[in-house]
């Protein structure tokens, strides 16, 4: 596994500590909007916390996931019988069970995008509680979900499904803000091209927002500091990020502009080709 940079690292290490006291009685929730660094620090997390990268099981949640993926369903085999079929998570768990001298990682990205209560089902309640045993809905087989099993997840706070987790579910979740990070951009342009002066407007960009808006910044911001992580020089990259994709966040048809549409265009100054730092 690459070192991390010093700010991605502070980042890792506030997941794997969340991880250590409270890994085997909550899910660790990574939350921030996209590009700010999520999935990559969840991941470099996974693996210092799992006692070998072959014991991180990663799996992405979207609309089509059900408890039958997920957890537990039925299937129809090759003779045409129907048979009980593990998901993903009793995959990963009973690999735990097995092992129990090893720590083991479940990283589901994009949590929210799946609707979270159905998915999850009995893991509501016992994912907290691991010393009591659960029925499998289509198996009826008590299962237990392992002490040594980690769950990590990401997800973005702004997404419609974000806003409506019940509180049953925000309970077991160990939350970590991942709002974006000046000292994370900077690391990320350090090899680039780019001047001090562009690094400067950069983070002058998310420190304007973020005095404007202190409230919603974290979760409001409409894109974080990984959208520049391509960029490697001014001309044309910059520009070319605001007519390709800025501009697309901030002003969509037939939807009011974003809130933060005129601080993100008084202070980003490559919406004119013919600049020049």
């Amino acid at each position: 596994m690459a070192d991390a940079t010093p700010a991605t690292q502070a980042k890792m290490d506030q997941v794997v500590t969340a991880a250590d006291k409270y890994g085997d009685v909550s899910m660790i929730a990574l939350a921030g909007v996209p590009g700010t660094g999520k999935s990559h620090v969840a991941l470099l997390a996974a693996q210092a916390i799992a006692d070998d990268p072959l014991m991180v099981r990663e799996t992405q949640f979207h609309p089509a996931v059900t408890y039958d993926t997920f957890v537990e369903g039925m299937r129809i085999d090759e003779t045409g019988a129907s048979v009980f079929r593990d998901g993903v998570f009793l995959e990963w768990n009973d690999r735990a069970l097995a092992d129990s001298n090893h720590r083991y990682v479940l990283l589901i990205e994009e949590l929210t995008r799946a609707n979270v209560a159905a998915v999850l089902g009995d893991l509501m309640t016992y994912l907290e509680y691991r010393d009591r045993y659960f029925m499998a809905l289509y198996s009826g087989r008590p299962v237990r979900v392992a002490s040594n099993l980690v769950l990590i997840a990401t997800f973005n706070p702004t997404d419609r499904t974000a806003l409506d987790l019940d509180a049953a579910l925000l309970r077991r979740l160990r939350v970590i803000p991942f709002p974006p990070d000046t000292g994370q951009l900077g690391e990320m342009l350090s090899g680039s091209n780019l001047s001090e002066a562009a690094l400067r407007n950069l983070r002058g960009l998310f420190e304007a927002c973020q005095s404007e808006f202190p409230e919603d910044f974290e979760s409001m911001m409409p894109f974080g500091h990984g959208i520049f992580s391509q960029v490697t020089e001014e001309q044309p990259d910059l520009h070319e990020l605001w007519n390709e994709r800025i501009v697309r966040l901030l002003k969509r048809p037939l939807l009011e502009p974003h809130p933060f549409t005129e601080v993100i265009t008084s202070n980003y100054p490559w919406t004119d080709p013919d600049y020049s730092a």
